[in-house]
């Protein structure tokens, strides 16, 4: 139990969200109206692509964002190395190169190669999107979703746990979780903060949901495109401990993106559930309950 007043409240804080999201869980699941809002086929805009040109896309987006990584790896990398705190001074400077330069492939590379090559000329056009959602509605819809996550993947984490330890195989945590808690300066923590509760929510929704489970569901329907986005976004992490609940989410995140029809409701959702994450670890709630 803890005796320090801020893992105290940080604690009372985390229960509040765990039991207020188990309750609103058992709301949706029984109420029909409300299961049938949440879970109910609507359509999203279309791709007007081919699979070798989705391909492309997917790749050049990868491509470009490990390129920016490793050439800001060339040139400052022995410096960086050098560093006190380095890994994590690495953590934020590589994080920000890739995910910069995975934008920079998203949003001018790719459609520049689109435009000059006519891609998806002979194909359908993309249906119109549904009205987007105010920044407001988006994160009430975000905490939402946080709310329902929570339970679920702590339930869900605790039974895969045991598996993993059953069948023999690794359930140590992710090494970027193992990084916050062994970073001391608050400058290098807030970078890394910077990463993963906007970098990597940005391009891993607009990769994961905007792009694969869209595209995906497009072609061979809705439950094919939340096994695939949900199992390759668990995958990404390349963690045993993480990949189911990951994986989860992801479908989660699928299904909130599907019944809002707005990616920044994922992108949020995201967010804050890296942030909450990583504020249990700053705490030091999970090692004192470990």
């Amino acid at each position: 139990m803890p005796t320090d007043p801020l893992q105290l409240t940080i604690a009372v804080l985390e229960y509040t969200l765990v039991f207020g999201g188990a309750g609103l869980t058992l709301w949706l699941l029984f109420n029909a109206r409300q299961r049938q809002r949440w879970l109910a086929v609507r359509q999203l805009p279309q791709f007007s692509l081919s699979l070798a040109e989705f391909a492309l896309g997917a790749g050049l987006i990868f491509l470009s964002g490990f390129a920016c990584s490793a050439l800001v790896q060339l040139l400052f990398g022995p410096a960086l190395a050098k560093a006190p705190d380095h890994t994590g001074i690495e953590l934020f400077v590589y994080g920000v190169a890739n995910y910069g330069g995975a934008l920079l492939g998203w949003r001018v590379l790719f459609p520049s190669i689109q435009r000059t090559w006519q891609f998806g000329s002979n194909l359908p056009p993309p249906r119109p999107a549904r009205p987007a959602l105010s920044w407001s509605e988006a994160t009430g819809y975000a905490i939402g979703t946080l709310l329902v996550a929570l339970p679920v993947l702590i339930l869900l984490s605790l039974g895969w746990m045991e598996l993993l330890r059953a069948c023999g195989l690794p359930d140590e945590p992710q090494d970027l979780i193992a990084l916050f808690t062994q970073t001391k300066s608050p400058f290098i923590v807030a970078g890394m903060l910077l990463v993963a509760c906007v970098g990597a929510p940005i391009y891993e929704e607009l990769l994961f949901r905007a792009g694969l489970y869209r595209y995906v569901r497009q072609k061979l329907g809705r439950t094919p495109g939340l096994l695939i986005s949900g199992l390759c976004f668990g995958a990404l992490h390349a963690n045993w401990a993480s990949f189911l609940p990951l994986a989860v989410l992801g479908m989660l995140l699928a299904l909130v993106y599907e019944a809002t029809g707005s990616i920044r409701v994922a992108i949020i959702a995201h967010g804050l559930f890296n942030l909450n994450t990583i504020i249990l670890l700053l705490s030091g709630l999970t090692q004192s309950n470990s």
